[in-house]
């Protein structure tokens, strides 16, 4: 053989060689998702003649692989990613599950599965305080009636004194009004009125012309001195311009839901906002239900809908009951008047008048 023809075959080999090493190559076949822009857009170092079918073919089943990489992953919403798992945890079945719960109703409704998931009564529930002197052999416990207030209400503050087993105990309370500047307005006594070692005062507001019916947070400092414990308590003076005159209406919507009309009276020209909860006849808490509008003086209907898939959910027939009304003029702070139970009754509608349909925007 010519040795020209000798010379040519090490190169072949090499060439060959190369060939079979880049159809191989780990950055053709991998078994990431990811795919590396620029390793896709590398050169190859020998070219190949225009009727053979170079690796360059291996590369165009890269993005057939794409459909789970995590750019397009990356496009769907975190609930879409968490649904697409398919061996879910107890965690991300419960966030799917509380997220389609959530859209299976319009967005001024939420469904009450236990009275006191209640928004209405979380909102407005007493904080009872409890506090213990140093070196823990007696405590007081303090509290008042309400939360919010008008400026004709009457608050009333009470308080007990206990010992380390929780036990009460006869004692003497003394207290402090201070108003929203932390200025002392006046002394309180508290008085065990009832004989059952829980001591109370009542301040009737209109009565106390320092107040003079500024809204705003005011503070009672209470103390038994004898065993030098102290604490407070605060409450809400507010001015909120609307109130339910006592009128009502209700019907089934041509879309399937219940409509609760309530007449509101309204003294200023502001925004305002009414949140109501609904119950069946038998106290079974069902749904709440919010409205937020600019209304000017004088009287309006206010409507109340709940969803008549929610009512559905509920398992519940009518009639059903306005529980609970929270009415307030919407200012910094809110301007919140005090808890309304108006128990408001409607027609005896059946579940098969509702509709059964998910929400949809």
């Amino acid at each position: 053989m010519s040795s020209k023809y000798w010379l040519l075959v090490p190169g072949a080999l090499v060439l060959g060689l190369v060939l079979a090493f880049s159809n191989n190559s780990p950055t053709l076949v991998s078994s990431s998702d990811e795919v590396n822009e620029d390793d896709a857009q590398q050169p190859l170092v020998f070219s190949q003649p225009q009727n053979e079918k170079p690796e360059v073919k291996v590369k165009n089943k890269i993005p057939a692989k794409l459909t789970s990489s995590p750019t397009l992953t990356n496009q769907l919403s975190p609930i879409e990613r968490i649904r697409q798992i398919s061996d879910k945890n107890g965690l991300q079945q419960a966030l799917v599950s509380e997220h389609d719960k959530f859209k299976r109703y319009p967005p001024q409704n939420n469904r009450i599965e236990q009275a006191q998931q209640d928004p209405i009564s979380q909102r407005y529930a007493v904080d009872e305080r409890s506090t213990q002197n140093e070196d823990n052999t007696f405590g007081i416990t303090i509290w008042s009636d309400e939360k919010f207030y008008l400026a004709n209400g009457t608050v009333k503050v009470f308080a007990f004194l206990q010992d380390a087993n929780g036990q009460k105990m006869d004692g003497a309370f003394s207290a402090q009004l201070l108003n929203t500047n932390h200025q002392k307005v006046m002394d309180l006594n508290l008085q065990d009125e009832d004989n059952d070692q829980v001591y109370q005062a009542s301040i009737e507001l209109t009565s106390v012309k320092e107040i003079n019916g500024q809204t705003g947070i005011y503070k009672i400092v209470v103390e038994n001195s004898q065993h030098q414990i102290k604490d407070a308590l605060t409450f809400t003076l507010s001015k909120p311009d609307i109130s339910l005159t006592g009128n009502y209406h209700d019907n089934i919507t041509g879309d399937g839901n219940l409509l609760i009309e309530a007449e509101v009276e309204v003294t200023s020209q502001n925004r305002f906002y009414v949140q109501a909860s609904l119950y069946s006849a038998t106290n079974v808490p069902i749904g709440i239900t919010e409205f937020a509008g600019d209304l000017t003086p004088g009287k309006h209907w206010v409507p109340l809908t709940y969803a008549g898939l929610m009512i559905q959910d509920a398992q519940e027939t009518g009639p059903y009951v306005l529980e609970q009304v929270s009415v307030a003029k919407v200012t910094m702070p809110m301007q919140r008047a005090p808890l309304l139970k108006p128990d408001y009754q409607t027609e005896s509608y059946a579940l098969d008048e509702f509709s059964n349909s998910p929400y949809e925007p």
